[in-house]
Parts: structure tokens; C-alpha cells; sequence
């Protein structure tokens, strides 16, 4: 129980220090944009002479931006899986 509160807490903060950042460095995107955003996007397995990739869909742009703002690597568009 007290662990899916520690858990439940640290999502509120994140989400709040996203939704700060968002302010301070996306001048034009809301939080409610930015989530129907990363919403979209997808990744999907292709198979294809005995090898797999995972190939995700493009990110729109309010996604993009976001991994920016947050300092972080947007995922790989391909992939090699093993």
C-alpha cells in the first residue's frame, strides 16, 4: 500500500514539473496538447525474412518539442530487435 502511494506521490511531481517546463519553454503548447500529442504516437513490430524491427510512428510536434524540453533522446525511429 505504501508503495503505490511513493509511486502515485512521484507522479504528481512529475507531472508538475513537466507542466512547469512546458510553461516556462513551450510557449505554444498546453499540457493537455502535449499528452493528446505523445498519445499518437505508436510503435510497431515488422517482421521480414527471419528479422524483426520495432519502427515507431512519427512524433507530431508538440511530442517532439517535449522530449526537448524534458532533455530527453526521442525514441530511435528503427530499431533492431533480436
Amino acid at each position: 500500500m505504501r508503495g503505490h502511494i511513493m509511486v502515485c506521490f512521484l507522479a504528481l511531481v512529475m507531472e508538475a514539473a513537466l507542466q512547469r517546463l512546458l510553461r516556462e519553454q513551450l510557449a505554444n503548447g498546453s499540457y493537455r496538447e502535449v499528452l493528446s500529442d505523445l498519445e499518437e504516437v505508436r510503435a510497431v513490430e515488422l517482421k521480414a525474412n527471419g528479422k524483426s524491427w520495432l519502427v515507431r510512428t512519427e512524433l507530431p510536434e508538440k511530442a517532439f518539442q517535449t522530449f526537448k524540453v524534458v532533455g530527453v533522446r526521442p525514441p530511435v525511429h528503427v530499431q533492431p530487435l533480436s
